[in-house]
């Protein structure tokens, strides 16, 4: 049995706004607020630019490789067994944890309204019990909707996007109409200058709300025509998203209070009341703003929690397809829905709920282990125009000689900007898994292309001896443009490196549809 292609342009667009608005709308404005102050719309314009140069390179490898679970294929196609379930772990990591980070989100915000739902510990919110057991219960709902079958999962998705779209949009116009205190923006952070932007950028939300583009290329195999309308999708569906950001965190700059930044932004603490913008509406005498907002922290990470467990599944889906993992994984059921796949999804992403310390922190090891799963997208373009020179393709990178670069800079850029511990976490969370997965290999004496791969553990190395020496608190700390200037190094160093070692030929153990080459 194969997917079934039901999704029409608009589904994919509606899937991308609807991962890519959830629990980042929320808690994004507040936590980039306190770490860039006035700088935070920069922020969020770099992270911007740096999510539509993915989306570029992405659009044209959508287009190649027109298939679910596209994210765990794309490096299995060019550079093999090895690089392939590297990228698709990473990839998978990240995914099948963004329900809990989402439903963590939700239920802090309603236990202003429930307080049972969450316990203090160590200063800090954590789910109670009685917390965790409703999250279970919500996961188990979520994978119900999505073993309906991919139909059901549309309509789902298309009737809550809507909402997802007029709720910020709504809110963000309120607060700058009842509480403009413009002068805000002048307003310093409060703290170090230099490398606030870019840390708001890593850590403070940015890209973790920007990179739900790559929805669509998750969905692909489900599209009715994914050459075309993959691409258009990521890029249209992220300038709706941008736009919505950008308007939320203007709003959120000028309705802050000033007499709450007497300190600076730095020190600005909205963490009463369930969640940022409903201590903010709480302040203004907004009741009903509080409601809707109350109403909405079901809805938009509800929504983004649905649509991730299901394309979490179908990133494991495709890797049992391709033998990366367990062939079990690939069977589908009567609907056309990985439901194995899916199961073992919505199993992992309840483990993880019992991790939770804090939004924050999750969110900075998952957007660096996404953005880790990424950087391989322009080294593999590269790679596939020479490997696949005829395939079709829906839509080509123009310049790609020098935009592929400058975007493997820049995600090698964001992953720094994460943090050091988020990077350590994620290489540790991705070595370890790929270690096995070599000894069972050379154990039943099947071929990784382990020299294909060798550009992983240089490229991962020489990220994590950068932070020990030169990041921030490291033993020759450099300042910002310094610390730029050698990633950047690294990253030009390394892509050649990466793109010469890939395979003579396209992998046949991808499963492309109508390409005829492989």
């Amino acid at each position: 049995m194969a997917l079934q292609r039901d999704l029409s342009l608009t589904n994919l667009i509606l899937a991308v706004v609807t991962g890519t608005i959830g629990s980042g709308w929320l808690f994004a404005p507040y936590f980039t607020a306190k770490l860039a102050g006035g700088g935070s719309l920069l922020a969020w314009s770099v992270g911007g630019f740096m999510a539509f140069l993915l989306a570029l390179v992405f659009a044209e490898l959508g287009s190649v490789v027109p298939s679910s679970g596209a994210l765990a294929q794309i490096p299995l196609l060019s550079h093999g067994r090895l690089s392939g379930f590297i990228g698709g772990w990473a990839v998978w990591l990240s995914y099948v944890a963004l329900p809990a980070v989402e439903l963590l989100a939700l239920l802090e915000y309603l236990s202003s309204s429930l307080p049972w739902l969450t316990v203090q510990n160590n200063g800090g919110e954590e789910l109670s019990l009685a917390g965790h057991a409703v999250a279970v219960l919500l996961l188990i709902l979520l994978c119900w909707i999505n073993l309906n079958g991919v139909r059901s999962l549309s309509r789902w998705i298309d009737s809550l996007t809507w909402w997802k779209l007029i709720v910020p949009v709504g809110v963000a116009i309120t607060l700058m109409l009842i509480s403009g205190h413009w002068g805000n923006l002048r307003i310093p952070v409060g703290g170090t200058q230099g490398a606030d932007v870019v840390q708001a950028v890593g850590s403070g939300g940015v890209l973790f709300s920007l990179l739900g583009f790559r929805t669509a290329m998750d969905l692909a195999g489900e599209a009715r025509r994914p050459s075309r309308d993959v691409p258009l999708a990521m890029g249209l569906g992220l300038s709706i998203c941008l736009a919505i950001y950008l308007l939320l965190q203007l709003s959120f700059l000028v309705s802050v209070p000033p007499d709450q930044l007497t300190n600076g932004w730095h020190s600005l603490s909205l963490s009463a009341h369930g969640g940022p913008i409903v201590a903010l509406a709480m302040g203004l005498g907004l009741s009903w703003m509080v409601t809707l907002l109350l109403i909405d922290a079901v809805v938009s990470p509800g929504a983004t929690a649905l649509t991730y467990i299901g394309v979490s599944a179908r990133i494991s889906w495709m890797m049992g397809e391709c033998g990366l993992v367990p062939k079990a994984l690939g069977q589908l059921n009567r609907q056309g829905v990985p439901h194995v796949a899916l199961i073992l999804s919505t199993m992992v992403s309840a483990l993880m709920l019992a991790v939770g310390p804090g939004w924050q922190s999750i969110v900075s090891f998952l957007t660096s282990t996404l953005i880790i799963a990424l950087a391989t997208g322009p080294i593999s373009l590269m790679a596939l125009r020479r490997q696949l020179p005829n395939a079709p393709r829906g839509y080509q990178l123009p310049m790609a000689s020098w935009l592929c670069p400058l975007s493997f800079v820049m995600a090698t850029w964001a992953i720094s900007w994460c943090g050091r511990s988020a990077l350590e976490g994620a290489v540790l969370c991705i070595g370890i898994p790929t270690l096995l997965f070599v000894i069972h290999r050379r154990w039943t004496g099947i071929d990784m292309d382990v020299r294909s791969a060798l550009w992983w553990p240089l490229y991962l190395g020489l990220l994590v001896l950068n932070t020990e020496l030169f990041g921030d608190g490291g033993l020759l700390q450099l300042p910002q443009a310094g610390q730029l200037l050698v990633l950047a190094g690294i990253a030009l160093g390394v892509m050649p490196l990466a793109v010469f070692s890939a395979l003579a030929e396209a992998s046949p153990h991808a499963q492309l549809e109508g390409t005829s080459t492989i």
